[in-house]
């Protein structure tokens, strides 16, 4: 008997898979040999992780020395601060830029079978049992997976499966917030703190350590500040909805601004806890910003002044001589950085103080700004307080996660300049920014590091000293910043000439031209590759292991494989390269997805 076509409807997982995995036999063929290479490859993963020769203690034993390495535990407050920080603003940002996109139940319930499937099925395929070497070389066959734990764990999972199934198809009309869903993942992830154990090492009265390692809760010291964390995150995402709510149009400007200064305000002032001198607040921090707040007032007031005008290309370039001058002079650095920003007043003044509100408003963003540098300089260019047997407060993950950000701060600036430069009509301009721009990328970044650790110094003026950390910093972000460049160069050259044309006919100036019309469509178009640049950085901050800094790649295959004490640990590298290799992976598939998501809503790719 034929179905009548009119009334057959056909599964549409069924048609999926019929097109895109058995659509020829050169497909069905694919599918099978991608399938066997998968499981395959699982099964041996499974059988590596699970054999008995790994000690995966050593890894949760040392937990503390990956994140922060010999931070003192008496300061351990400041790195939940830290934390808490950006949790925090991270609930501020999901309540105030809740779409209100919303999911039904059964669309709750489609993830969770989802989930539970995926646990059956990897239950299932686990190997149960292993090869271990022994020390005559000869090869044992030893279970790993029991009959009765793997029915235990899958028995569970298939009754799960099974019931979600059913579930997925319900029809209840209620709709859920998926951004309350989300924090409520979260927060199911919190809760079970209280409940997992892990295998930790422990020591009998004698100090022998107890074979095998029990299995023990995690400490209180963990869960309790993960627990009081997420309630003020669910407290500043209640406060971020009402601020929506009441239609507080400051704060979508205040949040974008809080992320960029939240790090430099965390590693500065929370994480370092600097010895701050009054002396040096009052001798060099507050005249810097008197002398520099008058200048920016005058700045500002006389930026519109036609008679000033006719000479603002040459007080620009004397201000760019100036500031040179002054970075190679052994001044405070304050006033160094402050010059920099004065050069970015000269540009911007033009273009918005034009009228009395402009001018109001830009004096006060002035203001504020001088405050905020000369806080965030103070705190970071003091001595810290806090002693470590390292001689630096940063170390493994927070150093990773230090030249990760600084690094993505200070080059993408540094990159626009470069790109802006490099396609200038000056020829100067274009050959200096071209210059640095091939010697950079012409060159590793290891050997850059190389000389960040030896050479640097002997080029830097006499009086100006950087640690090795800040100077690991300097290179990365000229190293990124080149590549930036290239990309953004790219996108500039994809803006059609119209647009320019466009920016002329309505009088802007070349300010307002640059920044308002072309760079953000630049942007646009190169998201894509400037978040690959951005994972690629983020993964090359493990090359420091190389130079001497404790990031944590090398605490995983220098420092944990040669302790002894209390656990002898020697030579298990494995486990940490294993370790390593996820975490890394964790970060940035988080992040690729992530980005991925803001692309589709930006409608890159798409006409």
């Amino acid at each position: 008997m034929i179905r009548d076509s009119k009334f057959f409807i056909e599964n549409p997982y069924g048609r999926w898979i019929r097109d895109n995995l058995f659509s020829s036999s050169s497909s069905a063929f694919l599918t099978f040999f991608a399938g066997f290479m998968v499981i395959y490859s699982y099964r041996g993963i499974v059988g590596f992780i699970l054999n008995p020769e790994r000690m995966w203690t050593s890894v949760t034993y040392n937990m503390k020395l990956y994140m922060i390495l010999a931070y003192p535990d008496e300061a351990m407050i400041r790195v939940w601060l830290s934390v808490g920080l950006a949790l925090i603003l991270g609930g501020l940002s999901i309540g105030f830029y809740n779409s209100g996109k919303t999911i039904s139940l059964g669309g709750i319930f489609q993830k969770l079978f989802t989930i539970s499937a995926v646990i059956a099925l990897l239950i299932a395929l686990a190997p149960t049992n292993t090869n271990v070497i022994q020390n005559d070389g000869s090869i044992e066959v030893v279970e790993i997976i029991p009959q009765d734990v793997r029915m235990l764990i899958l028995g569970p999972s298939l009754v799960l499966t099974l019931a979600f199934f059913f579930l997925r198809n319900i029809k209840i009309k209620n709709l859920f917030n998926t951004a309350k869903v989300n924090l409520t993942y979260f927060g199911l992830i919190i809760a079970s703190l209280y409940f997992i154990k892990i295998p930790t090492i422990s020591l009998d009265s004698s100090g022998e350590r107890i074979i095998p390692d029990p299995f023990l809760p995690i400490a209180s010291t963990t869960y309790i500040p993960w627990t009081i964390l997420y309630v003020g995150m669910l407290l500043f995402f209640f406060i971020g909805s009402l601020l929506k709510n009441r239609d507080i149009k400051i704060m979508a400007r205040l949040i974008p601004i809080s992320w960029f200064l939240c790090p430099l305000f965390i590693f500065s002032w929370i994480f370092k806890k600097p010895l701050v001198e009054l002396n040096t607040v009052f001798s060099a921090d507050i005249p810097s910003i008197l002398v520099f707040g008058i200048i920016g007032f005058l700045i500002i007031r006389f930026s519109d002044n036609e008679s000033v005008g006719v000479y603002r290309t040459p007080i620009n370039i004397g201000f760019l001589v100036l500031s040179i001058v002054v970075f190679l002079l052994p001044l405070v650095f304050i006033f160094k950085a402050t010059m920099v920003l004065l050069l970015l007043l000269l540009v911007v003044s033009p273009a918005i103080a034009t009228t009395k509100e402009g001018k109001r408003q830009l004096f006060i963003v002035w203001v504020v700004s001088l405050f905020v540098l000369t806080f965030l300089i103070r705190g970071a260019s003091s001595d810290t307080m806090l002693v470590t047997p390292t001689g630096s407060i940063f170390g493994g993950f927070s150093l990773t996660w230090l030249l990760a950000i600084f690094g993505t701060y200070a080059s993408f600036p540094l990159g626009l300049a470069l790109a802006l430069g490099r396609t200038s009509t000056l020829p100067v301009i274009r050959i200096i920014c071209t210059g640095i721009i091939e010697i950079v990328r012409s060159v590793p970044y290891i050997t850059w590091l190389f000389f960040a650790s030896v050479m640097l110094t002997v080029f830097l003026p006499a009086g100006v000293e950087f640690n090795l950390i800040i100077r690991v910093l300097i290179l990365t972000a000229f190293f990124s910043g080149a590549y930036f460049a290239e990309y953004i160069r790219g996108g500039l050259q994809s803006i059609p000439k119209g647009q320019y044309e466009a920016a002329n006919a309505i009088g802007m100036n070349p300010f307002q031209r640059i920044f308002l019309v072309i760079v953000p469509q630049a942007l646009r178009t190169i998201i894509p590759t400037l978040v690959g640049s951005v994972i690629t950085s983020f993964k090359d901050s493990s090359l420091v292991a190389i130079i001497g800094l404790f990031d944590i790649l090398r605490i995983g295959t220098s420092v944990i494989p040669a302790q002894s004490q209390p656990v002898v640990f020697i030579g298990r590298n494995l486990e940490q390269l294993v370790f390593l290799s996820f975490f890394f992976w964790v970060f940035t598939f988080v992040f690729s997805r992530r980005s991925m998501k803001f692309e589709k809503r930006l409608g890159l790719g798409e006409r």
